[in-house]
């Protein structure tokens, strides 16, 4: 396939107007990779978030939808066969109502669950099955997202070749039809190979289409999931001006969209090109709207312990031993609490420092 023609880059200092155009959830499943990967790929949730086509067939109709949903509950719920099994029970009303298109996306949730139990074969065989069908109901929208989400599991088996063979044809379909969402989550993608492959330069190139074109799609969750990838990449190669401007794009997309978990991304990012500079004025501002977004007795124990860690790095640079003892103190409790070893050595060994320090 002969390379896509590309937008030239928006500078991403330059304020973003807000987007009118509709939001389309193509998204992968994340958490399942080594952080740098899994950062690359977009929330289950986004993928499961169930809006049932609210067509005017009756009950056979509401009963599919109504299985549909409880397929999202029981996934949430922990129950992945029940989900998986409701699921299957709204494809075979799906398909009886001649509902290719809503069939379609209940296999894209099947297989996106197995991929989450990381029943891989289980996964490409259901998602070659959805694509199956949106290729014979000519579902060029399905075809984008089908590709993607194979695409995803080749990722995860770290099969990189298929992976990206996967995404480019998601990419051709999505140039060939104008869907721009699709268009740019093949590009993010594509980005996400090269990136893994250590090629940042080609992984820029694809990342900075990849946030153009969810821009213009009016994509915020995605925009804002590029521009952080973008922004850790920019930094990667020394750019610390662009990739501030990468990040602040960021933030701003996750606050429009609600999403907390780039939100975070974001203001991470923003405090470690900070700290670099030694601006700590900047990096008290990010890490205080890190600590309110975290504070909530809601929010999961492993962010409230990152909000910590950076908090007692914070106050060990500007030479506050107590506090910063203090912060490292409660991270590790939180990491005891998670159980996890190699953060639990590394604030240990912080403290230690500190109170050696301290008796100077």
């Amino acid at each position: 396939m002969s390379n896509p023609s590309l937008p030239t880059p928006r500078n991403p200092m330059t304020p973003r107007p807000t987007p009118t155009a509709a939001l389309l959830a193509l998204c992968l499943v994340g958490g399942l990779l080594s952080p740098s990967v899994a950062h690359g790929l977009e929330q289950l949730e986004r993928q499961l978030d169930i809006r049932p086509n609210n067509a005017t067939q009756g009950q056979p109709r509401d009963v599919a939808d109504q299985l549909l949903r409880l397929g999202s509950q029981e996934r949430q719920a922990g129950n992945y066969d029940r989900a998986i099994a409701a699921w299957y029970r709204a494809i075979d009303i799906y398909h009886a109502l001649g509902d290719l298109t809503t069939a379609g996306i209940a296999y894209d949730y099947i297989g996106l669950t197995y991929a989450q139990l990381t029943q891989y074969r289980e996964a490409e065989d259901t998602l070659r099955r959805r694509l199956a069908v949106a290729q014979d109901n000519h579902d060029f929208l399905g075809q984008v997202r089908g590709w993607n989400n194979l695409g995803t599991i080749f990722v995860q088996r770290g099969q990189l070749i298929p992976a990206q063979e996967a995404f480019q044809t998601a990419l051709a379909i999505g140039l060939d039809v104008g869907d721009n969402a699709g268009i740019g989550l093949s590009l993010s993608n594509l980005g996400l190979v090269a990136r893994s492959q250590s090629n940042l330069h080609d992984a820029r190139k694809y990342y900075e289409a990849a946030a153009e074109y969810r821009f213009r799609a009016g994509d915020l969750a995605g925009e804002a999931n590029s521009n952080n990838t973008l922004g850790a990449i920019y930094y990667g190669l020394g750019e610390s001006g662009q990739a501030l401007g990468a990040y602040l794009v960021a933030r701003d997309a996750a606050r429009q969209s609600g999403d907390i978990s780039n939100l975070l991304r974001a203001l991470d990012g923003l405090v470690e090109v900070y700290q670099s500079r030694n601006d700590l004025t900047q990096v008290r501002r990010f890490i205080e709207e890190r600590l309110a977004l975290t504070s909530s007795s809601s929010t999961s124990p492993y962010q409230q312990m990152l909000t910590f860690t950076r908090l007692g790095e914070y106050y060990a640079q500007t030479n506050e031993t107590i506090a910063a003892m203090e912060a490292y103190e409660q991270a590790l409790s939180l990491a005891r609490q998670l159980e996890i070893k190699p953060q639990e050595a590394v604030l240990m060994n912080r403290l230690q420092a500190l109170r050696f320090q301290g008796r100077e």
